[in-house]
């Protein structure tokens, strides 16, 4: 009979034991600490650029700095597809995300002002637009179409026509095919007279080894350390774009209003810090990639005077086509943001030529 109850107990105290391990081994994915809110940020994949390390490293140590360890962030970059991005924002799929405007300038023309020929001619001039004239605009239409809210402006700067022949004169743009960034730009190429290809990020490295392009347009930092410069030889300064090309930090609304009310002024500001940062240090890279291209023997060309005067007028239908589109897509005051942006940019210039 002893031996019975010595078993019995034996195998109750297994049991007891078994459990009492299992709970003392962490599941793999274990709900974060009482009261930490984790949020997911979407980036794309940007080479050299001072994006993938600032968003993906120094980002989330801020938030988390500001936060007292309250907000934890991850910002891995390549987690969607660029084209899906805002979608995945406004739906809630991800808290928020770092992107280019012309993957949406379909559905949202109104971000993509820094793409009509002519607007911005250097690339200090949209970190200075942006904040200046632009960020009240943005803000309202994003937070009225998608209850997304802006938290920061970026930009890629050194915007360029990159081709694997060369575009000498209006009359070699005949028969190439390019790919834009987004609609107006590929809409520019086509007034050039060549063929505008409208291929998403992702997959515009392999449409340029594959020979589904001859060139694309894209920022000079880059073009230079993901590998397009083994196929495209030929840097062209052709007015099919403007200097920068616009990027901005976003939120999901409901996300952030379901955050602690004392939390969201910090939050705001953080993400505003990242965004000011990183344009900053973006035109910073622009001059080392031109000198590893040149070392490349990477070729500048520039457009001869009277060519690209043409070019310009030729391509001053693409500016009406922004308006248009922005009236169609429900935003009429594009028009008197363009207006504004231009009064500044020509102070702007002048203040900066004393």
């Amino acid at each position: 009979m002893r031996e019975k109850h010595f078993f019995f107990w034996a195998i109750v105290f297994w049991i007891v034991g078994g459990f009492a391990l299992m709970g003392a081994v962490p599941a793999v994915d274990a709900a974060p600490a009482k009261g930490k809110i984790v949020w997911t940020f979407a980036q794309l994949a940007h080479g050299k650029w001072c994006d993938n390390k600032l968003y993906g490293e120094w980002l989330p140590k801020r938030m988390a700095e500001a936060t007292k360890g309250r907000l934890e962030l991850h910002v891995p970059v390549g987690l969607m597809p660029a084209a899906e991005i805002l979608a995945g924002v406004r739906d809630g799929a991800i808290q928020g995300a770092i992107s280019g405007t012309p993957y949406y300038s379909g559905e949202w023309p109104l971000g993509s002002f820094h793409a009509i020929p002519g607007i911005l001619k250097a690339n200090d001039e949209f970190p200075a637009v942006s904040n200046a004239v632009v960020w009240p605009y943005w803000e309202k239409s994003l937070r009225q179409k998608y209850n997304i809210i802006l938290a920061g402006m970026s930009h890629w700067p050194g915007i360029r026509l990159y081709c694997k022949k060369p575009i000498r004169t209006l009359e070699d743009f005949k028969g190439i095919k390019i790919r834009g960034m987004g609609y107006y730009d590929s809409l520019a190429i086509e007034k050039a007279g060549a063929r505008g290809i409208s291929i998403p990020w992702d997959e515009a490295f392999l449409a340029v080894q594959r020979g589904v392009v001859d060139g694309l347009v894209t920022g000079l930092v880059v073009f230079d350390s993901m590998g397009y410069a083994e196929y495209c030889k030929y840097v062209h300064d052709w007015p099919v774009h403007g200097a920068s090309c616009a990027a901005f930090v976003f939120m999901n609304g409901k996300a952030f209003e379901a955050l602690p009310k004392d939390l969201q002024p910090i939050v705001k500001k953080v993400l505003k810090e990242a965004g000011d940062k990183n344009m900053a240090c973006n035109i910073g890279r622009v001059d080392d990639s031109v000198k590893t291209l040149k070392a490349k023997g990477i070729q500048f060309l520039e457009a001869p005077e009277g060519d690209y005067k043409k070019c310009v007028e030729m391509l001053k239908p693409v500016r009406q086509a922004w308006l248009d589109q922005c009236k169609k897509a429900g935003s009429p005051e594009a028009e008197e943001m363009l207006a504004k942006i231009e009064a500044f940019l020509v102070k702007y210039r002048a203040k900066k030529g004393k």
